[in-house]
C-alpha cells in the first residue's frame, strides 16, 4: 500500500481540526529535529521522511565480528537470536561445528567509537502523531553490519515505542516519536535491546565475512573523525590565528597547523633541499628522540604533486647517502645511487665476492663496486691499482671510517684485500732486498753464490748483480775493473763470518 493511500484512509477518519493540529505538530517536530540534528534529516516530502542516523558510542568500545553462515545471516524469519558477548564464544564454536573445517573463519576484534549509520524510511500519516504512529517502512544499516533479522526485531521495537509513550489510535494523546527513535539509535541503546551488546560494554556483530566488514567499519570511523575535526576551530602555532579544521592539517603527533602555513613552510624546505625539516613545526616535537618528519599522506594533503615527487626524490637520495653500501653508477649519463642488495647471500661477511656486485635500477648497468668496471664475476680480481687504492685508504682511515668502508665493500672483502696487500708488500720488500731485476726483461734473479756477473736465462742479457746495470757481453769484466765506479773490484762479494774468513788475494783487482 502506498503512502498516498495510507494518508487517504487516515484522513477520512478524523476531523479537519484534528488533521490540522497533526500537521502543525509534524512541522514543529521536523523543525526541532532539524535544528538539533541537521545532518540526520536528509529529506521530507509528501509525508515521507528519510533519516540517516549515525551510531555514536559514548567511548571507544571493543567490537568483535563473529562469523556466521550466510544462510543464517540473510534470513529474516523467526525471532532474533541475541548475540551478547557472553554468547560470542559459543556462537563461534557453533559456527565451527556447522561449517566445513577448511572454510572456518576466526572472529576479528576492533576498537571503534562509532558505527555506520542506519537509514530509516518513514511515512507520517495525516493523523500522526496524535492518533496514529509513524510507519517505519524500511530500515537498513550502511555496510550491512546489522543482520536482516535483527533489523526486523529493531523495527518491531521501534513501532511499539509510540504506544509505550501513551499513544492510542482511539483516544489519541500520542506524541512525536522521531526524536526518540533518533536518540535511541544514535547513542547505541538499540545494540543492547536487540542483543548485540552486553552490560560489560563489549559488542558482538554476527557477519558471514568479518575480514570484509572490518575495513568498512574502520573506514567509516576515520571518515567520521575527519568530519568532527573539520567542523571545529583550532589555533595555528605558526600564524597564531584560529582556523576551521577543514582548512587545517592534524598531524600524527597530535599538533594542528593551518594548511596555508604548511604549504609555505614545507614548500620552502623542499625547494632548498632540506627534506629533513619537512615535519611538525612544533618546538620540541620529537618521535623516538628525533625530529618528527611528515608522512607521505600528510605531505600529499598539503603540497602539489610536483612538490611531492621532489620530496620523495630528496628522501630517497638522503636515505641512499646514509647507506654506506651505496655506490653511484659509473655511467656518465646515469650517476644513479645504487645500494647493495639486501639479500641473505650478500652480507658483510660474504666471502664469495658477490657483495661487490651492483646493478643500477635506472640504466641496468652491472658493475663492480670496487673498480667501477663491468661486472667481472666474483672470483676475478680487480685491477691492482684500484684495490691498492682502497686498501691504502682503509689503512690510513680512523676506526669509524674503517667501519664505513667495511659496510660499503663488505668486511670480509676488505680484510682479504688487506691481507693480500700485506703479503704483497712483504714479497716486494724481499724482492728488493734479495733479488736484482734483469735490465732486459725485468726478470727477478736471486744469487745464492758466485760472482756478480749475471746472464739472464730468459733474454741472455749480461748485467751486474750489484747495481743491475747492463754490461758488455764480449768484455763483461771491464765493469768490475774500471776505477771510480761503485762496482770497481767487486766481482765477488765477501761477508766476514769469523777469524778464518777467506781474504782476497793480493793484486786480485788486476785480474
Amino acid at each position: 500500500m502506498t503512502a498516498t493511500s495510507l494518508q487517504d484512509i487516515s484522513s477520512s477518519s478524523y476531523s479537519d481540526d484534528d488533521l490540522e493540529c497533526c500537521r502543525e505538530l509534524q512541522a514543529e517536530e521536523w523543525e526541532v529535529l532539524q535544528s538539533i540534528h541537521p545532518t540526520i534529516c536528509t529529506s521530507k516530502s509528501n509525508g515521507t521522511v528519510r533519516l540517516e542516523v549515525p551510531v555514536e558510542l559514548d567511548t571507544e568500545r571493543q567490537i568483535e565480528i563473529v562469523p556466521i553462515p550466510h544462510e543464517l545471516y540473510n534470513t529474516t524469519s523467526g525471532p532474533a537470536i541475541p548475540l551478547q558477548p557472553v554468547l560470542l564464544d559459543s556462537t563461534a564454536a557453533e559456527y565451527k561445528r556447522t561449517c566445513n573445517s577448511a572454510s572456518t573463519i576466526s572472529p576479528i576484534s576492533v576498537s571503534l567509537s562509532n558505527l555506520p549509520p542506519l537509514l530509516l524510511d518513514i511515512i507520517l500519516s495525516p493523523s500522526y502523531p496524535t492518533h496514529s504512529p509513524a510507519e517505519l517502512t524500511a530500515i537498513r544499516a550502511v555496510s550491512g553490519w546489522v543482520p536482516p533479522r535483527m533489523m526486523e526485531e529493531m523495527r518491531r521495537q521501534m513501532m511499539e515505542m509510540w504506544a509505550d509513550m501513551g499513544g492510542d489510535a482511539v483516544s489519541g494523546g500520542g506524541t512525536g516519536i522521531l526524536y526518540t527513535w533518533v536518540e535511541w539509535i544514535r547513542n547505541g541503546e538499540f545494540l543492547t535491546s536487540i542483543g548485540l551488546a552486553g552490560q560489560d560494554g563489549r559488542i558482538g556483530i554476527p557477519h558471514p565475512s568479518p575480514a570484509l566488514l572490518v575495513p568498512l567499519l574502520r573506514a567509516h570511523a576515520t571518515g567520521q573523525q575527519y568530519k568532527t575535526f573539520a567542523q571545529m576551530s583550532y589555533p595555528c602555532g605558526i600564524c597564531l590565528t584560529s582556523r576551521k579544521g577543514v582548512y587545517c592539517l592534524h598531524l600524527g603527533c597530535g599538533h594542528v597547523f593551518c594548511k596555508a602555513c604548511l604549504v609555505e613552510m614545507w614548500g620552502l624546505h623542499i625547494r632548498e633541499g632540506e627534506v629533513s625539516r619537512v615535519g611538525c613545526p612544533e618546538v620540541g616535537c620529537e618521535s623516538g628522540g628525533e625530529f618528527r618528519e611528515a608522512t607521505e599522506d600528510e605531505v600529499r594533503a598539503v603540497l602539489s604533486e610536483e612538490e611531492v615527487k621532489r620530496w620523495q626524490w630528496l628522501r630517497r637520495k638522503r636515505d641512499l647517502e646514509r647507506d654506506p653500501t651505496t655506490v653511484h653508477c659509473p655511467m656518465e649519463y646515469c650517476q644513479e645511487p645504487v645500494p647493495r642488495e639486501k639479500t641473505a647471500s650478500t652480507t658483510e661477511d660474504d666471502e664469495s665476492g658477490w657483495a661487490r656486485l651492483r646493478e643500477c635500477h635506472s640504466c641496468g648497468y652491472s658493475f663492480c663496486s670496487f673498480c667501477k668496471r663491468t661486472w667481472h664475476g666474483p672470483h676475478t680480481p680487480c685491477p691492482l691499482p684500484v684495490t691498492s687504492k682502497i686498501v691504502l685508504a682503509y689503512l690510513a682511515a680512523s676506526e669509524h671510517e674503517r667501519i664505513t668502508l667495511e659496510r660499503r665493500y663488505s668486511r670480509t672483502s676488505v680484510q682479504r684485500l688487506v691481507r693480500q696487500h700485506q703479503e704483497e708488500e712483504k714479497n716486494r720488500k724481499w724482492l728488493e732486498s734479495s733479488t736484482t731485476e734483469c735490465p732486459g726483461c725485468a726478470l727477478r734473479v736471486e744469487k745464492s753464490m758466485g760472482c756478480n756477473h749475471m746472464t739472464c736465462l730468459r733474454c741472455r742479457t749480461h748485467f751486474c748483480y750489484r747495481c743491475g746495470h747492463k754490461i758488455s757481453a764480449t768484455n763483461p769484466y771491464q765493469h768490475f775493473s774500471t776505477p771510480g765506479t761503485s762496482c770497481f773490484s767487486k766481482l765477488f762479494d765477501f761477508v766476514p763470518s769469523g777469524e778464518d774468513d777467506w781474504q782476497p788475494i793480493e793484486a786480485f783487482e788486476l785480474i
